[in-house]
């Protein structure tokens, strides 16, 4: 009887590791799936949608033409890995495997889009990566951290193609502030990314733990090295962070993926317009919106903003910095001629929407503090997943839980930034006269994320105050006039929020305060949403 308990609780144990390190992969494929559909939402893809919708039904992800990929025995997958000339060296196992057949099979779609814009990246890449002594292989590290998405941003933070951290870009000259975001840049990030892994290369003399190092930080896999005593990823591998155990192999199959999709039978989706052919950079020398170059040289503001994703306002201080501005080449030499006239060009209109769209924001954003009881089977990864923080950052609210594997019952500490609406605050403030504001409060929560509102959220300096007061004798006397009435637009696909602005001719800001929307949410809208809007 003993040696039956003792043989389950092995068998047991082996089921929770192997559930945990799924949920871990998992994260990984979210991760990738996330970014890729953000990319479908891009002005350069919706371009092309009728093409692509035609040749491959995106919405749904089926198995690849020829038949399952895990039908295919393990020699053809090392036979074919070690075909491939590589300065990395391109181990095949199970791991490995598993990452193939997640491309192949549930997203050969994306695949198929991300081959047609490896036509326009690939050969930026590869110059970029060789004029700094870079395999021009470790391209392949776009697929796994961005699917090719300039603006994709990762739950910690990381931002752009290579998706870069805000430390490690000021590290290698990538400006962000308020106004850009390098890391977006597609050639300045690709110049730093060169460089990092050019310095991590230095430090270990090897191109895999090069790259493990470039996902987790030379420090973690420094002390993989100490703890493990080995010199390989392979040998480190059990002392790695789980992300990173999954992040080398997952660059393999990236790797296999984007060099046999034609075995696999995938084509790479004809893209209707190779941006590398058509467009060029001119140095800005003062200050534009998107809005007065699009009006003047009657091109598409989503079409600027497509080749300039480093800039966050739709607008470029030229007269402050050196910045570029990328357009179609047949407009170049034009934008050149007319740049005085442009940055002129309807200067107050651009001006007051500048200031309006990004200082019209009707919230307040706070930091709530509150616990959530770990249910069985909770991870780390499910639930920074499900409050949308990192699970860096959760563990560092929880830094006296030392262990991988969660106890159900166990209470973890969650902080979340939330919308607050200004007018709530003051009238809040003006009936109790309160002067505070607590930016940590700590509110309890039930497992299906449902907060319970605190009382503590009070607010206002004396000109919020003031303009309350103001606004009050306003509506007096707008008493008797009548109230809009709002209506309500369903999404369709391919529109925003700012879209769907411009439609009713309003402004982002007064759809998120009439549907109770924080920012997160408002970027977060689908296809069939109901919104009301005036």
């Amino acid at each position: 009887m003993k040696n039956r308990i003792y043989i389950l609780s092995i068998i047991l144990t082996f089921l929770s590791v192997n559930i945990f390190a799924q949920n871990d992969k998992e994260e990984d494929y979210f991760n990738y799936e996330r970014n890729y559909n953000d990319l479908l939402n891009s002005y350069y893809i919706q371009t092309n949608e009728k093409l692509l919708n035609e040749k491959f039904p995106l919405s749904q992800y089926a198995s690849s033409p020829t038949g399952s990929a895990s039908l295919v025995s393990d020699d053809v997958y090392q036979r074919r890995l070690k075909s491939i000339p590589s300065a990395v060296e391109l181990t095949y196992n199970q791991q490995v495997r598993n990452h193939i057949i997640y491309y192949l099979d549930r997203m050969n779609k994306s695949v198929s889009v991300m081959l047609g814009l490896s036509k326009y990246y690939f050969p930026l890449f590869e110059d970029i990566l060789d004029s700094y002594g870079v395999p021009t292989d470790l391209k392949y590290l776009v697929v796994i951290e961005s699917a090719f998405n300039p603006k994709a941003v990762s739950r910690a933070g990381a931002t752009g193609l290579w998706q870069f951290m805000y430390s490690t870009g000021r590290m290698y000259s990538l400006r962000e502030n308020s106004v850009v975001d390098d890391r977006r840049d597609p050639i300045k990030s690709t110049e730093a990314a060169a460089k990092f892994l050019r310095d991590l290369y230095n430090i270990y003399n090897d191109w895999t733990l090069a790259i493990a190092s470039y996902n987790c930080g030379p420090g973690n896999v420094n002390k993989a090295i100490k703890r493990s005593g080995g010199k390989t990823f392979w040998e480190i591998y059990d002392y790695l962070p789980q992300e990173t155990r999954n992040y080398v192999p997952a660059f393999i199959a990236a790797t296999y993926v984007m060099n046999f999709y034609n075995e696999h039978g995938i084509t790479p989706a004809e893209l209707s317009r190779p941006l590398a052919l058509i467009n060029d950079t001119v140095i800005v020398n003062k200050d534009v919106y998107f809005g007065q170059i699009a009006e003047m040289l009657k091109i598409s503001e989503d079409e600027i903003s497509e080749l300039n994703p480093q800039y966050k306002m739709a607008y470029i201080p030229g007269s402050q910095d050196r910045y570029s501005l990328k357009l179609p080449f047949k407009y170049i030499d034009t934008y050149i001629e007319l740049e005085d006239t442009i940055s002129k060009h309807n200067l107050e209109k651009y001006r007051k929407e500048f200031i309006k769209n990004n200082n019209g924001d009707s919230n307040i954003y706070v930091t709530k503090t509150f616990y959530h009881k770990v249910k069985n089977r909770e991870t780390w990864s499910s639930i920074a997943r499900r409050y949308g923080v990192s699970v860096s950052s959760l563990r560092s609210w929880n830094k006296k839980i030392k262990r991988n594997k969660l106890s159900a019952g166990t209470m973890l500490l969650v902080k979340q930034k939330v919308a607050v609406e200004k007018e709530k605050i003051i009238d809040k403030d003006e009936s109790e006269n309160k002067s505070s504001f607590e930016q940590n409060e700590i509110v309890e929560a039930n497992n299906s994320g449902n907060q319970i509102e605190s009382s503590a959220v009070k607010k206002v300096n004396s000109e919020r105050s003031h303009k309350a007061k103001q606004s009050a004798k306003t509506n007096t006397a707008k008493k008797d006039t009548p109230k809009q009435q709002s209506k309500v637009h369903s999404v369709k696909k391919g529109e925003t929020l700012s879209s769907i602005a411009k439609k009713y001719g309003t402004t982002e800001q007064k759809i998120m305060k009439l549907n109770n929307m924080d920012k997160k949410s408002a970027n977060k809208i689908k296809i069939g949403q109901k919104i009301k809007v005036k």
